[in-house]
């Protein structure tokens, strides 16, 4: 943190971004400490707050007006800088229990929008139609047994996910294991995960025609039969090799779980009401395809046996839960009404006040778990770290020193009072963890 935040390391970012040209009262170091102040509650401050704060903790008088003046595209990029040198500081530890010891990296990824005033809809168009006409999405991805974040990128609501997983190619590595959501289900992104020698685990698109190859011809797969098969057979769960696509086809592994019937009449009730607003008929293909949880992957049986795959896919909620975290605790998508690029620059310094706090708790996490003591809440160390943001503001003051006794102090609450509560009939994070198997593949352990 102290060569991101020092006072050279900020007035050096500043003088690229041309953010700093001459010498002001409003220096780089205080307008950064004012921003860590108005992000240290959900809802952001006045800027005679702002004003008031400069005079009483640097005890420099500015008006609101000279404050609202800094926040312009200087200062985003100034901003902007400070995330990636902060993004690129590499974590010492991984947590390697289990089945994620078999590959480098296991990567999740995943998105949150959020509606903005009407007034950025040329900057940050929305959906429209019953939709905000101007909406954020924020894309998140990032290692499970590291902590690094390997993308933290804004865009427009209106673009859509599988973009993303097109555009996003130079982020997977060989032996890498990318867990995705439908959203981003591209051809074109599992072509260029098999191409780097990296792994995948999908859920499958609907409508994504699937093929058995029977005597060198190809044939669709009929989920009719599959069903009549498995009812018969009293199967909850099989696996078939297969191929997806159009031209070149992929080969997968297909593993197909029949869904309770509750679950699957929820499914289809949901569906024809989608089809019949769009004038629509719900196929028989679809309604027997809604029987099942379908998962594909192209890790081999050997390297994870047909039970592994759909828990490792569950490990894809740990995004969600900190979607949550960002919108609950942090306020990421409380907006008010204000100038555009005073908004950006409050969007950037809580991503970034974010992704100190997350360097944070994933350095002690990975420490603490690989002394075998457990694993830690993310919601209850972000919670604490928020609740407590002066600590960091008064640690980067101090520097190395302030620095050194906020990571002994975050350490010895997170082991106190930070451990990720077991939920009974749930598989959680740290379950899937230690998921261990004999060589023989014969028994699992979950």
């Amino acid at each position: 943190m102290e060569e991101v935040f020092s006072f050279d390391e900020l007035m050096t970012a500043a003088r690229e971004t041309g953010f700093c040209k001459r010498e002001s009262k409003l220096n780089p170091f205080v307008f950064f400490d004012l921003l860590m102040y108005d992000s240290s509650s959900a809802k952001c401050k006045s800027l005679n707050q702002l004003a008031i704060e400069s005079l009483s903790t640097h005890d420099i008088g500015v008006s609101k007006q000279g404050i609202d003046k800094r926040f312009n595209n200087q200062a985003v990029d100034f901003l902007k800088i400070l995330i990636e040198k902060q993004l690129s500081v590499e974590l010492g530890q991984q947590i390697n229990p289990g089945w994620l010891s078999l590959f480098d990296r296991v990567i999740i990824k995943d998105s949150t929008r959020f509606d903005l005033p009407p007034k950025y809809q040329n900057q940050l168009p929305g959906t429209g139609g019953s939709a905000s006409k101007a909406a954020a999405c924020l894309q998140f991805e990032y290692d499970i047994k590291s902590g690094s974040i390997t993308d933290l990128s804004l865009t427009a609501g209106n673009k859509p996910d599988n973009s993303n997983a097109s555009n996003v190619l130079d982020t997977i590595h060989s032996n890498d294991l990318v867990i995705r959501d439908l959203g981003y289900f591209t051809f074109r992104s599992f072509s260029n995960i098999l191409s780097k020698g990296a792994f995948f685990i999908s859920r499958l698109m609907p409508k994504t025609r699937i093929y058995n190859m029977k005597d060198g011809i190809l044939e669709e797969l009929n989920y009719k039969t599959l069903y009549d098969m498995m009812k018969k057979q009293g199967l909850s769960r099989i696996e078939k090799d297969v191929l997806i696509g159009n031209e070149p086809k992929i080969p997968v592994r297909l593993i197909m779980e029949l869904l309770p019937d509750e679950v699957y009449e929820q499914r289809i009730r949901k569906s024809m009401k989608s089809h019949k607003r769009k004038g629509r008929q719900t196929s028989e293909k679809f309604k027997f395809l809604s029987r099942f949880n379908c998962i594909i992957t192209n890790v081999s049986v050997d390297i994870l046996p047909i039970e592994i795959v759909p828990a490792l896919y569950k490990i894809r909620w740990q995004v969600e839960l900190i979607f949550k975290i960002w919108k609950s605790v942090i306020g990421i998508h409380h907006n008010r009404t204000m100038k555009y690029t005073r908004w950006l620059c409050l969007l950037h310094i809580k991503l970034l006040m974010m992704i100190v706090n997350w360097n944070i708790i994933m350095d002690r996490r990975n420490c603490i778990f690989n002394q075998n003591s457990g694993m830690l809440s993310l919601n209850k160390c972000f919670k604490t770290l928020f609740d407590n943001s002066y600590r960091l503001r008064n640690a980067l003051k101090q520097g190395s020193e302030g620095i050194a006794n906020l990571m002994k102090w975050a350490e010895k609450v997170f082991k106190e009072y930070h451990w990720l509560e077991k939920k009974k009939k749930q598989i959680g994070l740290e379950k899937i963890c230690y998921l261990f198997y004999c060589k023989s593949n014969t028994y699992v352990y979950i």
